[in-house]
């Protein structure tokens, strides 16, 4: 049973009211308490995953250009060396040379970052970039049917010792 919801009032005005409304409508949040609500679980998850020993989900997000050197084998050997921590991988042809390769990872901040670093850094490597978020519930996702939906496949498939349905990164080019 969800807990029930509590009011309480916050006196703001002036320019901050007007920047709150304007992103609260750039957002498209459907009034001002589900956007204060957005903004206390977005500080909940960066408090989180400030936490080296938290769980974390990444997504590593990388450009390169698969002709120069041995870049796909290296992204592919560091992803092996982390089976337990890749979860899934999706590899798409940019143009004739150039390879975006999304990687979702799984585990405590500090080694997803460590591995996201370490892809990243790989040489041959033009741009990339981790989003990393709190793998740990973040409490009241509000009420009502736009924030509630149903799985599909029983919960033992999560965690960092379950297996991926999708890992797919041999690529001929």
């Amino acid at each position: 049973m969800k807990d029930p919801l509590v009011r309480f009032s916050v006196a703001i005005g002036g320019e901050l009211l007007q920047r709150f409304d304007h992103y609260r409508e750039t957002h498209q949040y459907p009034n001002r308490s589900e956007a204060v609500r957005g903004l206390m679980r977005a500080a909940l998850i960066e408090e989180a995953v400030a936490n080296d020993e938290g769980d974390a989900m990444g997504v590593v997000t990388l450009i390169y250009d698969h002709h120069a050197g041995r870049v796909s084998e290296r992204l592919t050997e560091l992803q092996h060396l982390h089976l337990t921590r890749v979860v899934t991988t999706t590899h798409v042809h940019l143009d004739a040379h150039r390879c975006l390769e999304v990687i979702l990872l799984r585990g405590s901040t500090r080694v997803v970052q460590d591995l996201a670093d370490s892809l990243i850094g790989t040489k041959g490597v033009e741009t990339g970039r981790l989003v990393l978020t709190s793998a740990a519930p973040i409490p009241d996702r509000g009420p009502g049917p736009a924030h509630s939906h149903t799985h599909q496949h029983p919960h033992h498939e999560h965690g960092p010792d379950a297996r991926p349905h999708h890992h797919d990164h041999d690529h001929d080019h």
